[in-house]
């Protein structure tokens, strides 16, 4: 009952909270000039603040689900959303405009650790699991091509039009109530198991959110600086680095919509392909090209995240133990977020290190860094003897 067709259906669709800062970024122009007297800092926040709020948010839910049912977390962080999102332009006032916007962040956290919590409970089949994790991801990237299209449409004539977009979560939240399965708290779970299953086991899960964290540092640098490449190059104008920046998101759904046969195929060997073809990408885009090798490029690149962020999230649910199982998944979500945080600071690393006045050569460096870390995957592989991964979260 819990593994059926509504309820697979209800995870994916959960993503639209997750994707609800595609529906401001269209809007910002309209935003920016409605509060042309405020503080930079504040406007800044209205666009790229909720994701920082999501870091602490995502850590938070992974602890209050060792008391609290992931479907009424997912409930509960959902109802916030609604009031928040939709309510986010009821008033043009700047403090408004970013309380309303930082309560929709607190929500992404909840939503994408207890969503993701939620999946690695309930679907106990490797095989099914791994498609689950496939399809949420693959819907993170469609929901955001949906929702930037449409929010991009209804902001011309006024930028408080997009935020009705946000009405569609109301529909998503009756499918929640109605069609996802009540779990028991995971501290109640490992309690109730005969073994220790409480603990994080640092050993095996750190390396893998290091590892995941580097990779989303160096994937954001040419997702948020795509436009300042193509005007280095001299390839094209904003619109050029809009193709680009929706090539990536391509690529990342395709690869999504095709990890579970992928994983199914490669297991622990997943990040070899993941790695190497990332790498592949930046050092072809180091050298002079024309658009099309470029948008090629980003789509691998896109390709190569997305598996990459699907393999994580499924590896850390077959390591981790059911106790724990929410906080590990919400480090996980937390690390998309301080990626793109850190991808700016990286790129400065990169720039001054290789004393690099332009973004093509550092992208040798990050090719090379990338190449480094297939290479690590290659021997870890290796060393670990092909064998499956053992199964520690089952439930008792």
């Amino acid at each position: 009952m819990k593994n059926n067709l509504l309820t697979k259906i209800t995870v994916v669709l959960l993503t639209f909270a997750l994707m609800g800062d595609m529906v401001v970024i269209p809007a910002a122009g309209g935003i920016f000039t409605t509060f042309y007297d405020a503080n930079p800092a504040l406007l800044n926040f209205i666009l790229t603040g909720p994701m920082l709020i999501s870091v602490a948010a995502s850590f938070l839910c992974g602890f209050l689900a060792r008391t609290i049912s992931k479907k009424y977390l997912l409930i509960g962080g959902y109802v916030l959303f609604i009031v928040a999102a939709c309510g986010g332009a009821l008033i043009d006032n700047i403090y408004y405009v970013v309380t309303m916007r930082a309560i929709a962040g607190f929500t992404y956290g909840i939503v994408g650790t207890a969503a993701t919590g939620l999946i690695a409970e309930i679907f106990l089949d490797e095989k099914v699991r791994s498609f689950m994790m496939g399809a949420y991801n693959a819907a993170m990237s469609a929901v955001g091509v949906i929702l930037s299209l449409i929010s991009g449409f209804l902001a011309v004539g006024n930028w408080h039009n997009s935020f009705y977009i946000y009405l569609a979560a109301i529909p998503i939240l009756i499918m929640a109530i109605a069609f996802l399965p009540k779990t028991p708290p995971e501290g109640k779970a490992s309690a109730d198991a005969s073994a220790n299953t409480d603990r994080l086991p640092l050993g095996k899960f750190l390396p893998v959110a290091a590892a995941f964290l580097l990779l989303s540092a160096l994937y954001y640098i040419v997702v948020y600086f795509i436009a300042i490449y193509v005007e280095e190059m001299k390839l094209g104008d904003a619109s050029t680095a809009g193709i680009f920046g929706s090539a990536s998101t391509v690529g990342s759904f395709v690869a999504c919509m095709l990890f579970s046969v992928i994983y199914m195929r490669l297991k622990r060997a997943t990040p070899i392909v993941v790695f190497l073809v990332m790498a592949a990408a930046y050092i072809v885009m180091a050298f002079p090209s024309n658009i099309w090798v470029v948008g090629i490029m980003c789509l691998l690149s896109g390709a190569a995240y997305g598996l990459g962020m699907s393999y994580y999230f499924m590896h850390s649910s077959m390591i981790v133990p059911a106790g724990v199982m929410s906080l590990a998944m919400g480090i996980i979500n937390a690390v998309i977020g301080l990626g793109g945080f850190f991808s700016s600071y990286a790129l400065e690393l990169y720039k001054g290190v290789f004393h690099a006045e332009t973004m093509a050569p550092t992208f040798m460096y990050i090719g090379i860094t990338l190449a480094i870390g297939g290479i690590l995957s290659i021997i870890l592989t290796i060393r670990a003897g092909k064998n499956p991964v053992n199964v520690e979260n089952t439930n008792a």
